[in-house]
């Protein structure tokens, strides 16, 4: 029995896509299926009280669906909404709708649910209380599709979005599976947030999908492993990172070690993955041009996502920022991967506890930032570097 005043957790679980196989892309009673096997516990890690799980599959009216989200947005503990299905635009005012059973693009507007409706219900809570999950795939009618379509504010966004495809066979939401699987067999204390990342790297998701809240870059499937003890001291920091210079020469490349490490991460074999890395960059340094071998990018990069992976927050933040540096020497600062490599180390960074440590790792990431011409987000971390974490991620970053 429920006594008065408890506080309440809610997980509301949302599948939905148009019910007509000619228009269904996704398979979202998998991906709830997938969620409802998770714990509670392990849904809303570090909540004590209970939790309400409400699955909703299919529905057909969005006034319907509406309410189950207000139901939830009332809840006094923390919320996670799961949402997996396909999503449309309306050709009126072009706002992104989650496609419910009767959907189709010529009645969007009124069977479908517009995601202003649930961003708007559940931006009324208190923020940092709130996370919503997203595995969805695009319908031709979105267009180009951006993480701002997608924003509720207050609340942490996570997930994909496919773009779109062919009529085929249903696919299976990945990034869901993934998710699942490491929230079952992962070490109890680890958020969904901190899982979003090694999840976008394990699911093999298309290169055009859209990340939602991921410090991951997308491609195919991504290697990490848990990163070594980190030293009482923190590395130094590289040289002043010098103009773009012209192309490296060319010279021996040691043989990417990715495929192998992932394999050997799918077996969940963290020690051989590590260890494999580990000689990927003993090669690297051995073939190349040591230190100033522009293959090292992306065994630093590889360093950074493991690390990312593992929930090691101080040394992703050195690895990423690592890896801006170390792309800096061979490219202009407004090269995709400079800009992703800063944006991780940012993200990263504003995970971190205050101390010292913080305040070392954000006086160079500064450094970085300034350099790939992101002078709000470097002002932002000196402004914030001695703030506890919590305070300073609540704060724009420019980006």
């Amino acid at each position: 029995m429920t006594i008065s005043g408890e506080s309440r957790g809610r997980v509301l679980l949302l599948a939905s896509a148009p019910k007509s196989s000619r228009r269904r892309l996704l398979d979202p009673e998998h991906g709830v299926s997938a969620v409802a096997a998770v714990g509670p516990d392990r849904l809303l890690q570090g909540w004590p009280g209970p939790v309400d799980v409400v699955q909703l599959v299919d529905p057909a009216d969005p006034q319907a669906v509406l309410a189950r989200l207000q139901e939830a947005a009332a809840a006094t503990g923390p919320v996670l909404v799961y949402v997996c299905g396909q999503l449309i635009r309306d050709h009126r005012q072009h706002q992104v709708h989650l496609a419910l059973a009767r959907t189709t693009e010529s009645t969007a507007r009124y069977t479908a649910l517009p995601w202003p409706w649930l961003a708007r219900v559940l931006s009324n809570r208190p923020a940092g209380t709130t996370t919503v999950v997203v595995d969805a795939v695009a319908d031709r009618s979105c267009g180009p599709l951006v993480e701002a379509d997608l924003q509720v504010p207050g609340a942490v966004v996570l997930g994909t979005v496919g773009p779109p495809v062919r009529r085929g066979p249903l696919q299976a939401p990945a990034y869901t599976v993934q998710l699942a699987m490491l929230l079952r067999g992962g070490p109890v204390g680890q958020h969904v947030a901190d899982l979003h990342p090694v999840a976008v790297a394990q699911a093999g998701l298309d290169s055009r999908s859209l990340v939602l809240g991921s410090p991951v870059r997308v491609g195919p499937p991504l290697q990490y492993r848990p990163a070594p003890p980190r030293p009482t001291a923190l590395p130094p920091a590289l040289p002043a990172i010098p103009a773009p210079g012209p192309p490296p020469p060319v010279e021996a490349r040691a043989a990417d070690a990715r495929p192998a490490i992932a394999a050997a991460l799918q077996a969940r074999e963290f020690a051989a993955a590590a260890e494999l890395a580990a000689e990927w960059e003993r090669t690297v340094l051995r073939t190349g041009r040591g230190h100033l071998s522009p293959q090292l990018a992306d065994v630093i990069e590889a360093q950074a996502t493991i690390a990312t992976a593992a929930g090691q927050q101080s040394t992703a933040v050195e690895r990423w920022t690592s890896t801006a540096e170390h792309r800096l020497r061979w490219t202009q600062a407004s090269d995709p991967a400079v800009q992703q490599a800063a944006r991780n180390a940012l993200a990263c960074w504003g995970a971190l506890q205050v101390g010292p440590e913080r305040a070392v790792l954000g006086r160079r990431l500064a450094q970085v930032l300034r350099a790939a011409g992101r002078e709000s987000s470097a002002e932002l971390v000196e402004r914030t570097a001695g703030e506890p974490a919590a305070a300073a991620a609540r704060r724009p970053a420019g980006w």
